[in-house]
């Protein structure tokens, strides 16, 4: 099934040294283990992701389109871009709210 496979492939990832992407688009994800490191972009688009996990880091961008995701986490780390467009948040908040819940984006918000 689709969700054994999808949290198989986060697993060997992360026993893999959590190099390079974490490519998730379009899979029946809803959650993310806690404490997840990504080494280059994480590729959430197009799945049902609802909240990320705590102390999230990512090395590059991260892409939530196209998502219901409703919150990000306060200590949320990504050292690229973040994309938010077609998204509950992107609907609630305007981008200089979404710079102040997540200060340690470095990249452009795009909603």
């Amino acid at each position: 099934d689709q969700k054994r496979i999808t949290l198989q492939k986060i697993q060997q990832y992360i026993k893999n040294g959590s190099k390079g992407s974490l490519d998730l688009y379009n899979t029946p994800i809803t959650s993310l283990p806690n404490n997840l490191k990504v080494g280059g972009s994480l590729v959430l688009s197009n799945t049902s992701i609802t909240s990320l996990p705590n102390n999230l880091k990512v090395g590059g961008s991260l892409d939530l389109r196209n998502t219901p995701i409703t919150s990000l986490p306060n200590n949320l780390k990504v050292e690229g871009d973040l994309y938010l467009r077609n998204t509950p948040i992107s609907k609630k908040y305007s981008k200089e709210e979404i710079r102040k819940m997540v200060p340690m984006v470095k990249g452009t918000i795009y909603i």
